[in-house]
């Protein structure tokens, strides 16, 4: 069997062929310079590797570091290891993941453990649809774990007071009381890495609806004019953090807006394939961002993000507006600083809230359906037909009259359906939310759907 020769023996014959031979009826030429060129071109490779090496190994520690500190609690996976694995999130199979999302102070600043931002992002499995429920911080609530009554921006901060670094789960567990959804996760960010974040992006696009004059901005006078502005990170935080002039409802609609928008800009090509802004951003995120998710569960994240359609987000702030769910507490609170606002069924009565949570990925079919419904009162407690009319109505409902059922003994909530079909959204969110099957019905009421509160009713 013949040997296979290697490129450096066949460069070794010719080398060793005396130089009158190599160049006999031929144009001479130096073996010497070729041998040179060949060594600084092997040179130049070698470098190249070693220097891509060195920015993969450069990006990973980074990367590592971030994560180390980004998902502190996850102690599953091995780093960048959890990475490659792709894990369905809590709340998937059940048809809806929500993520609690709290903006804090910086530290050394006072307040810093208030949650200035506290906001619940929704995500329907079925629809692909994402929802932003803004949460006023001046909102007056028990708060979970013996914190008693406070503004619920005071969740986070009781948390931390009790054991740092427990704000963020406090938080969760008291919104979710309150909405009577589950949180499944948690991002809490401050305000300089929500800052660096638009700058490392370079910069957000927004549309400002009406000009923005805060004189009492704590860094100066703030003045934006209406029209389209690309911000910076200072100019983005301002125009989201500013309320002396409009209100916390105007402010938690600005966010949403910025946020939408930083998303946008992070999912963009120019972003996800260029490895310094990448790197950028995984080093502020590392500084600045804190979360529950496992690190097997955020490629599934990043995943389902670039599915989003921003156009069609669903954006809800509860406020104290002629048709809001909120009134302000004042003479009714024992808070004598600042403004509080409770819900307009009553203090410590959340069931309007509930109701406008659990059916937020309802709301534009329904409203565009715009289904006449009735509600009578089946039982002698006084008043249920109005509460669950209410109800209703914060859920976008079209509630067109409110009254006593023929019957004061009817056992169980029944849902008549006069539409033929016509209305399916409405009517199937109604006996998800009343928990009961509807019957069809033909005729022509002067309405489409009639609903029956029976004594099996809980609200």
């Amino acid at each position: 069997m013949k040997k296979k020769l290697s490129i450096e023996d066949i460069e070794k014959s010719v080398n060793s062929i005396p130089e009158q031979s190599k160049t006999k009826g031929k144009t001479p030429v130096s073996f010497g310079k070729k041998k040179k060129k060949r060594r600084i071109k092997r040179i130049i490779i070698s470098s190249l590797v070693i220097l891509i090496l060195a920015g993969l190994g450069w990006f990973g520690w980074i990367s590592y570091n971030s994560i180390k500190n980004i998902f502190g609690n996850d102690k599953s996976a091995p780093g960048l290891l959890g990475f490659l694995d792709k894990k369905q999130l809590k709340g998937e199979s059940s048809g809806r993941v929500n993520i609690l999302i709290l903006g804090v102070g910086d530290d050394g600043h006072a307040g810093a453990t208030l949650s200035d931002t506290i906001m619940v992002m929704s995500y329907d499995v079925k629809s692909k649809n994402v929802a932003m429920l803004s949460i006023p911080r001046d909102l007056y609530v028990k708060i979970s774990d013996n914190c008693g009554y406070a503004k619920i921006n005071y969740a986070h901060a009781c948390g931390e007071e009790k054991n740092k670094g427990s704000g963020p789960e406090l938080a969760e567990k008291t919104v979710s009381n309150i909405l009577d959804i589950p949180i499944h996760y948690y991002i809490r960010a401050d305000f300089t890495g929500f800052k660096k974040m638009i700058d490392a992006v370079g910069g957000v696009d927004i549309y400002v609806d009406k000009d923005l004059y805060d004189p009492l901005y704590p860094d100066g006078t703030f003045y934006i004019t209406q029209g389209q502005h690309h911000m910076d990170g200072t100019t983005a935080l301002k125009y989201a953090r500013s309320r002396e002039t409009t209100s916390d409802f105007d402010r938690a609609k600005r966010q949403q807006q910025v946020l939408s928008a930083l998303k946008d800009k992070i999912l963009s090509s120019q972003t996800l394939f260029n490895p310094k802004k990448m790197a950028d951003i995984i080093g502020i995120i590392g500084e600045h961002v804190k979360t529950d998710f496992r690190t097997d569960e955020f490629q599934r994240v990043l995943e389902l993000a670039k599915q989003v359609d921003t156009k069609r987000i669903i954006n809800k702030v509860f406020d104290n507006g002629a048709d809001g769910l909120l009134i302000n507490g004042a003479g009714i609170t024992p808070l004598s600083a600042g403004s509080t606002l409770i819900p307009k069924a009553g203090l410590g009565n959340y069931s309007e809230l509930r109701a406008a949570a659990k059916n937020i990925f309802n709301d534009t079919s329904i409203k565009t359906e715009s289904a006449k419904i009735v509600v009578y009162n089946g039982t002698t407690k006084a008043g249920l037909a109005t509460t669950v009319a209410n109800n209703l109505k914060a859920s976008g409902y079209n509630v067109v009259d409110v009254g006593s059922a023929a019957t004061t003994a009817q056992a169980q909530t029944v849902i008549y359906d006069y539409t033929n079909g016509a209305k399916p959204t409405t009517v199937s969110s109604l006996e998800q939310l009343l928990k009961v099957k509807s019957v069809k019905k033909q005729g022509t009421p002067g309405y489409d759907i009639e609903i029956i509160i029976g004594l099996d009713y809980k609200g």
